[in-house]
């Protein structure tokens, strides 16, 4: 919130003639009286109104990405809640939780009397319910990388960080060409899995065009086998990972962490040669500032 400074100045006051001169030697007598009077003191200065220093933001951020944008731009002593899956940087665990992705805790989040909310673009309902309690809040839609770039300049705008947003920007840049500068000649088939049921593969959902995931893969030369998809993350059967034959199954769902062992009945070549992968890094998960370990670790995780 910006601080408003108010300039106090000081009143004009009364300003007085002077009184005519008296009969006789035009002026005379004025002239010797105000020669005669002590010279009268000039009125002292009013002496300065302090003015106060604007308060330190108060921020709440409702995704894990919000909460790594603030962080990437060096604010994160200045969050007071995060929602429940934000775990970076670790201190923010810490902090109070004001419910999930879905659905944010108003009352949590209004109790800890936040100057800015950090939403997503599904939290339509939300943001209107802290604009009429007075909150304010930017919305930050994560999805792929020109998402993460314009949430660091917006919240960096807000932050008064503009200056550290652009070199977080430059930051991801450099990485994206770097990453591009040493993809393979040839580009793997790969599969990457964003959910599927804790005991199976059953309800599968992947990444399709414009993810995140699907994007940062083309930049270390991944092949999406989904690229082609209507949607951003497709469901998809068994009987299409068949057809789609990946060389690299990259499994990022949360069943992924317990066993992968339901992927060695599928008939397809990353099975045949030990290359599924279970990935966890919050980074591949979700939308992060921190492209340059995402883009390291997929391509570590398609390579030979």
């Amino acid at each position: 919130m910006t601080a408003v400074a108010v300039a106090l100045g000081a009143g004009a006051g009364c300003q007085g003639d002077e009184p005519p001169p008296r009969p006789g030697r035009p002026g005379t007598a004025h002239a010797a009286a105000t020669a005669a009077a002590p010279a009268a003191s000039a009125p002292a200065a009013p002496a300065p109104v302090p003015v106060p220093a604007p308060a330190a933001p108060r921020i709440i951020a409702l995704t894990p990405s919000a909460t790594e944008i603030v962080a990437a731009l060096g604010a994160t002593a200045q969050l007071v809640g995060v929602d429940e899956f934000s775990t970076f940087p670790p201190e923010v665990g810490k902090l109070p939780k004001v419910g999930s992705f879905l659905s944010p805790n108003l009352e949590a989040i209004i109790s800890l009397a936040p100057t800015l909310v950090i939403v997503d673009d599904v939290h339509d309902q939300a943001a209107g319910a802290l604009r009429d309690a007075g909150i304010t809040s930017v919305a930050c839609a994560m999805h792929a990388l020109p998402d993460v770039k314009a949430a660091l300049r917006a919240v960096g705008a807000r932050l008064d960080r503009t200056a550290q947003a652009d070199r977080v920007v430059a930051a991801i840049d450099a990485a994206l060409d770097r990453a591009a500068a040493h993809r393979p000649a040839r580009r793997p088939r790969v599969l990457a899995v964003i959910d599927r049921e804790a005991a199976g593969l059953g309800n599968l959902v992947t990444a399709g065009p414009g993810s995140w995931v699907d994007e940062l893969l083309a930049v270390v030369g991944g092949d999406n086998v989904l690229r082609a998809a209507p949607v951003r993350y497709p469901k998809i059967s068994i009987e299409e990972v068949l057809r789609a034959r990946p060389e690299v199954i990259l499994d990022l769902s949360f069943a992924a962490r317990t066993s992968i062992a339901a992927w060695q009945q599928v008939d397809v070549p990353a099975v045949k040669t030990g290359r599924v992968r279970a990935l966890s890094a919050p980074y591949l998960i979700a939308p992060s500032p921190r492209v340059g370990e995402a883009l390291a670790a997929l391509a570590q995780a398609i390579a030979n």
